[in-house]
């Protein structure tokens, strides 16, 4: 709190105290009282007015400075009622009062928006489990009865199934930690399952795939992750060319397991690639060879870092993509299954 703030906010009582002590003077100029009277009385009521005035700047200054030390200090500053000690005047009583009263309101609004948010997400959990089934059926059907008007159905089917996939994990991805379970997960059952899901898609675009080094173990949710890889692959489908190529395998350090996902494709222009993973970001290839929504990727970026994994990726136009996710390994980490020393990579 500064003097000069202080002094302006004081300087109409100011003027009003010094205005009074004039009328006193006056007062006592008019009943004759002695000049030595009357020069102690205004003696003692101008030092009682400085002592009072200092006495309630010092009060303020000390609560005021120690409040913005306080909330300085706080990285959830929305406690600061909860730390700061009481005022022994008036402002600071009402001051705390009214910051309760806002932080028990806020609280109220946050719990209100949180159960309007799992409703939410229950009700699109609910709804992709349903809209699944009728696609099943389509898919069924498509199988059973072989033509080119099927084989385009059967494909438009799946893009939906992708679609809602999506709407799915990012209904999710808003309360990650009450979906996703972290336990030591084979890699290379999760990129199978990952083929499995693509095997029409890499037939018909008689897609050459080199998967090795994929023996290792892995902390995460096998579900999210399957996700996460599978948006990576079927962007790598869709960008794909001539002689095309997908290339996946691992790396392991005392660190670290590494995933590369490589593909021959057309590759991301310099300009595109920082904002790959921006929420709603396209690019030049999302918007001239598909109608894509640009959320794949910003799903893959956000999923990843609520797993506690990164994810980075580099890219050559005309040369194709790499993506790079990264497992962290530490301490906590599982033994895998096998007798490997450094109790990552299995044999199985």
């Amino acid at each position: 709190m500064k003097f000069g703030d202080y002094l302006r906010e004081k300087f109409l009582l100011i003027c009003m105290y010094l205005s009074t002590i004039c009328l006193i003077l006056i007062i006592l100029l008019a009943f004759n009282v002695y000049y030595t009277g009357i020069i102690m009385i205004m003696f003692l009521l101008l030092i009682l007015g400085i002592v009072l005035f200092f006495h309630q700047f010092f009060q303020k200054k000390v609560f005021y400075d120690k409040l913005y030390k306080l909330l300085n200090d706080l990285d959830n500053k929305t406690l600061i009622h909860e730390v700061i000690e009481e005022g022994n005047f008036t402002d600071g009583k009402i001051l705390l009062d009214v910051l309760r009263e806002t932080d028990k309101y806020k609280l109220e609004q946050i719990n209100k928006y949180k159960y309007m948010q799992e409703e939410f997400q229950e009700f699109m959990e609910l709804w992709v489990h349903e809209i699944k089934t009728p696609l099943a059926a389509i898919n069924l059907i498509t199988e059973n009865n072989k033509n080119k008007v099927t084989n385009s159905i059967n494909e438009e089917a799946r893009k939906i199934d992708s679609f809602i996939e999506i709407i799915l994990f990012y209904a999710r991805s808003q309360m990650p930690e009450k979906d996703y379970l972290i336990k030591n997960s084979k890699l290379i059952d999760i990129v199978n399952k990952v083929i499995i899901r693509n095997k029409n898609s890499f037939l018909e675009k008689n897609i050459r795939l080199d998967l090795h080094d994929l023996d290792f173990l892995v902390r995460t949710d096998s579900k999210w992750m399957e996700f996460i890889i599978n948006q990576i692959v079927v962007n790598s489908i869709k960008y794909i060319d001539d002689d095309p190529l997908i290339e996946i395998y691992a790396t392991y350090d005392k660190e670290k397991v590494n995933l590369y996902i490589k593909d021959n494709g057309i590759g991301i222009s310099l300009k595109d690639l920082p904002r790959v993973f921006d929420k709603g970001f396209t690019g030049v290839n999302g918007r001239c060879r598909y109608n894509s929504t640009g959320m794949g990727l910003y799903l893959v970026k956000r999923l990843c870092l609520a797993l506690g994994n990164n994810v980075i990726i580099d890219s050559k136009l005309g040369e194709g993509t790499i993506v790079q996710i990264i497992f962290p390994l530490g301490s906590f980490t599982n033994k895998v299954i096998g007798d490997e020393e450094n109790g990552i990579k299995s044999e199985e």
